[in-house]
């Protein structure tokens, strides 16, 4: 019995597979939403000035960096912020609001983390002292003032 297929030789069907970005890491989307959600909690901040520091977070996230130095170019924006051993009282001083301010660094950082897959555990540590500073700062002077500033 003789054996013959109907097809013969390399053959490809049309077809193009459509995938979206990857997903950001769980962990780094996970400590955004917790900032989010401590953002949400204040009052009406004042607004920020260009100059001040947060109004870097206000730019549009680079696209031309290699992923292995991606971290290297977001780790000294989050440090000139947040600073080394920077006091809380001295971050909290600086927490604004309007289009430049703390939403925007939200924001900043959520798309920074999709175009680059930053790992949460580098922002971990950063991202929970400022959502503590948030949470303890803000209501603290909140109670004691009556107002947030």
């Amino acid at each position: 019995m003789e054996s013959s297929s109907q097809f013969s030789g390399t053959h490809t069907m049309g077809i193009t597979l459509i995938t979206g970005p990857p997903a950001p890491n769980t962990h780094a989307v996970n400590i955004l939403v917790t900032l989010e959600k401590a953002i949400e909690d204040l009052p009406v901040l004042p607004d920020v000035s260009k100059y001040d520091e947060i109004a870097t977070f206000s730019e549009n996230v680079p696209t031309n960096l290699a992923k292995e130095d991606a971290w290297e170019y977001l780790d000294p924006m989050l440090n000139r912020f947040l600073g080394f051993n920077r006091m809380a009282k001295s971050i909290y001083n600086k927490l604004q609001g309007g289009v430049q301010g703390l939403p925007a660094m939200v924001q900043y950082l959520k798309d920074f983390i999709r175009q680059y897959k930053v790992d949460g555990a580098l922002l971990e540590g950063k991202i929970e002292r400022l959502v503590n500073i948030i949470q303890t700062w803000c209501v603290a002077m909140i109670r004691s003032k009556g107002t947030y500033f």
